[in-house]
Order: structure tokens, then C-alpha cells, then sequence
């Protein structure tokens, strides 16, 4: 990866970030209303956008 590829890719990843965040919040409200079943399949959808998101940093990480 050159530098522009890798700035691209943090940039898409700190986006991604920010939308998970906003997803975050949702799912706190869910619980908060006692809606777990809905905040727990949210919550896992999450943690596997998360683990893709991990997998992108150490690709950009393995460039350095």
C-alpha cells in the first residue's frame, strides 16, 4: 500500500467508526427499552463490523 492508499483506507475506517458509534447509541436505547433482542443482534452485527475494521488496521499496519 503507498501513503494515499493507506490515508484512503484510515479515512474509510474512521467513517466506519463513526457509524458504528451512532449504531452504538441505538443499541443503548434499545436496551433501554427493554428491546434485547433486537439491541443483541445489532450488538453482533457490530462486533463483526469491529473485527473486519481490526483486520484493515493490521493490513495497514503490516504495510509499515
Amino acid at each position: 500500500m503507498n501513503k494515499q492508499e493507506i490515508y484512503q483506507e484510515i479515512q474509510e475506517i474512521l467513517g466506519e467508526l463513526n457509524s458504528l458509534s451512532k449504531s452504538l447509541s441505538t443499541s443503548r436505547e434499545l436496551i433501554s427499552e427493554n428491546s434485547n433482542k433486537r439491541a443483541s443482534i445489532r450488538l453482533a452485527e457490530i462486533e463483526s463490523e469491529l473485527q473486519i475494521i481490526a483486520g484493515r488496521v493490521s493490513k495497514i499496519n503490516s504495510a509499515f
